[in-house]
């Protein structure tokens, strides 16, 4: 483990959340004083793509991270392009660029208004026939070269979303190879996974070497199927419950609760900030680890787009879910 240097209708909705927003603030409100609420180094967005594929100047990114203050979100993740099938990914004159301009303008936002804001390069992967076929060394050493080339730029976290979830030795490996990397370079950032929600994809056992190696932990609560607030509240419990035991003592477990349009797998009446939240809060009280919380994603949530108004996402997280009483 590597150390860290810091650590149904829309209507009936919006009707229903102001006693869900009063009952769980009840509930932090008596919550033991050892908890705390969630530090922003645990909460996370993943940010629009033209953020980081188009040039910003610093003054715009300035008011990008601004934005992500107000809501006490600390931890911006801009996606690169998908890693090819032999693992290579050359990124892009603009993304390097303005990988550089975002982590100068964290950096400076932080030390003017006294913030924790970090900037984290999202590596995405094709496991799929044809795909990364990551039990191959070269292939792993080809991604490294990629992943290195964006530290360079300066950003402060290197997240692997990698899917269908790994469950080969190759990512095992892919990881040690990382860390081993990132203390050739000198790299202190976060190095986070996104994990499966459901329990089946990783055994206790290669969870638990998953998390030995890397800083943080980000199940995907979202795309589930289901068709009821109850049925995917308990989803998120028993998922919890088991990184809780399973995950390694030292990682952070930061899971990341929806807010975007509907889908064929996603209903925004069900799948919302306001119900994943009290998920997280019945987590809590069971005894589960959260250290903090993420949203899928900032271009749903910080807008109100003409296929989803996310006003009632944006209340339930300043309301709730930031004042949660996380695991320290």
């Amino acid at each position: 483990m590597r150390s860290l240097h810091r650590v149904g209708a829309r209507g009936a909705r919006r009707a229903a959340l102001g006693a869900l927003l009063a009952l769980l603030l009840c509930s932090a409100t008596g919550a033991s004083s050892a908890l705390a609420a969630a530090n922003p180094q645990d909460t996370l967005t993943y940010m629009p793509t033209e953020l980081v594929h188009s040039i910003w100047t610093p003054s715009q990114v300035d008011g990008f991270l601004s934005g992500l203050a107000s809501y006490d979100i600390g931890q911006a993740l801009l996606q690169m392009p998908r890693f090819k099938r032999k693992g290579t990914l050359v990124l892009p004159a603009s993304n390097q660029q303005m990988l550089g301009v975002w982590a100068r303008a964290a950096a400076a936002h932080d030390s003017e208004h006294g913030t924790e804001l970090t900037v984290t390069a999202v590596f995405n992967g094709n496991l799929r026939a044809n795909g990364l076929d990551l039990d191959a060394r070269a292939t792993r050493a080809r991604m490294l070269a990629a992943i290195e080339s964006a530290i360079a730029t300066g950003i402060q976290g290197v997240q692997l979303d990698l899917e269908p979830y790994p469950v080969t030795p190759g990512f095992i490996a892919l990881l040690e190879e990382a860390d081993a990397a990132f203390a050739r370079l000198g790299f202190g950032g976060r190095l986070s996974v996104v994990a499966p929600a459901e329990t089946a994809t990783w055994s206790p056992v290669y969870l638990r070497r998953v998390t030995e190696l890397v800083d943080q932990v980000d199940p995907a609560y979202y795309d589930s199927e289901l068709t009821s607030a109850s049925a995917y509240q308990a989803w998120m419990q028993r998922s919890l419950a088991y990184y809780s035991a399973n995950a390694a003592p030292g990682v952070r477990i930061v899971p990341v609760i929806p807010s975007y349009a509907a889908n064929p797998w996603h209903l925004p009446s069900v799948e919302n900030i306001a119900t994943a939240t009290s998920a997280l809060g019945e987590a809590l009280t069971a005894g589960s680890r959260v250290n903090g919380a993420g949203i899928w994603w900032w271009y749903g949530f910080f807008d109100n787009r003409p296929r989803y108004n996310a006003s009632a996402d944006r209340a339930a997280w300043q309301s709730v879910t930031v004042s949660l009483p996380f695991t320290p």
